[in-house]
């Protein structure tokens, strides 16, 4: 019966459309409030877990967590990490005295000083994506050449449309009459040549703080033999959240800047205060350079084109100058993990789509206008990632608490005095 309601509860949109799944699917008339407790419960457990693994994670020497305590360990392990949002209501205190005893608020330690506290309702939750791939070592650059994608101007918009902080009404997103693909692209990005084969995912999500997300990410790619694989990547993009994470628990991991993101930089600052054929031109040849790792020609255009339009003022935004400054300063920051080029030639990943794809179905369930977590939010977390994960983590899971049910109801008859 629970693991009916938790699997209905993780899938459905709303507790309430899972107890009518319930009913309708297997005549279960159960109320959505008994949902809601029985999902939080098994919740609270799956974090009770993951936490002590995590902990048992970092008792390990450095020596012991770089070792796979899993059979098989992965040609290409890929760890990539982002944010989501959702939103919390805080309880009065009647109602949080009528919380079952074993529901806890959900409220990070950072929320707890009010000086801190924003007057919001949303909060960020944090997400980590775990990819077993396999892929192909080359001598060269499989692919020298910026997929065709890159170079179609109405692909390109949609791309910029979708990527946030890139949605404004300025030149970045004006309409340009420059549609047909250069005759020197590569293939579509989908079907280029020395891209890694995802083969087994699965995902680490928790609404607490950055400093407890990352012990439960590094305790879960430890699971899975990552540490242990001769190639290994993470990709994120920009936010120093996401690097804070890799410089601590994943620094032997090949730190590699989502392309997509870097991309945007590029192609805003490419736009910006130019006619939008002017601005395609200039951005042609600089997501070629992106594309190849010449970072260094790449940054000197963009330190050319801001002499060109000034410093701008403190806090000066949605002018020219202010878009071409953010974009260098960008990309300045992150020279170091944008050598695509050297990437291809290793296998490995160039793109946090994935992750993207998974913060998708994560907020179908979490997130919503209408969606407010007074208690509740982490627990589910959890049970959305088991259920998303294709490590078979749900199965053991259930087999593991079905035998902690028999040890606990197992009793041993008292010997009869002699």
């Amino acid at each position: 019966m629970y693991r009916r309601i938790v699997f209905a509860s993780a899938q459905a949109v709303s507790f309430r459309d899972a107890a009518e799944a319930l009913w309708e699917l297997g005549e279960l008339p159960l109320l959505p409030k008994r949902m809601w407790r029985a999902a939080i419960r098994i919740g609270e457990e799956r974090v009770a877990e993951r936490r002590a693994a995590a902990a048992e994670y970092q008792q390990l020497t450095l020596p012991a967590q770089r070792q796979s305590p899993a059979e098989q360990v992965p040609q290409v392990a890929c760890v990539q990490m982002d944010g989501g949002r959702y939103q919390l209501r805080e309880r009065t205190p009647a109602e949080a005295d009528d919380l079952a005893p074993d529901v806890t608020p959900d409220v990070a330690p950072d929320e707890l000083d009010p000086a801190a506290a924003q007057r919001t309702c949303w909060r960020e939750y944090k997400a980590g994506l775990l990819l077993s791939m396999t892929s192909q070592t080359h001598a060269t650059d499989p692919c020298p050449q910026l997929p065709e994608t890159f170079l179609n101007s109405e692909k390109m918009r949609e791309i910029v449309r979708e990527i946030k902080g890139f949605t404004t009404e300025s030149p970045v997103t004006m309409k340009t009459a420059v549609n047909a693909v250069d005759e020197a692209a590569g293939p579509a990005y989908q079907e280029r040549i020395g891209r890694p084969e995802t083969l087994v995912k699965s995902l680490v999500a928790t609404r607490k703080t950055i400093h407890s997300f990352g012990p439960l990410l590094a305790q879960a790619a430890y699971e899975r033999g990552f540490h242990a694989a001769a190639r290994k990547a993470f990709v994120a993009d920009g936010a120093a959240a996401n690097w804070s994470v890799w410089e601590k628990f994943f620094s032997h991991y090949t730190g590699i800047l989502d392309f997509i993101h870097a991309l945007m930089y590029v192609y805003a600052a490419a736009m910006a205060g130019r006619s939008p054929n002017a601005g395609w031109l200039h951005y042609r040849d600089w997501a070629q350079w992106l594309w190849s790792g010449d970072i260094d020609r790449l940054l000197a255009a963009l330190q050319e084109r801001q002499a060109e339009l000034g410093i701008p003022e403190k806090k000066e935004t949605g002018t020219p100058r202010a878009q071409v400054d953010t974009s260098l300063n960008y990309l300045t920051n992150q020279r170091t993990r944008m050598n695509y080029a050297e990437y291809r030639r290793q296998g490995l990943p160039i793109t946090s789509s994935p992750m993207e794809s998974a913060i998708k179905q994560i907020n179908r369930r979490i997130k919503g206008s209408e969606k407010f977590w007074a208690t509740g939010a982490d627990p589910m977390l959890h049970l959305i990632a088991d259920r998303l994960s294709q490590t078979n983590v749900v199965e053991k899971f259930w087999d593991r608490r079905l035998q902690r049910l028999i040890d606990s109801a197992s009793y041993h008859p008292c010997q009869q005095a002699a």
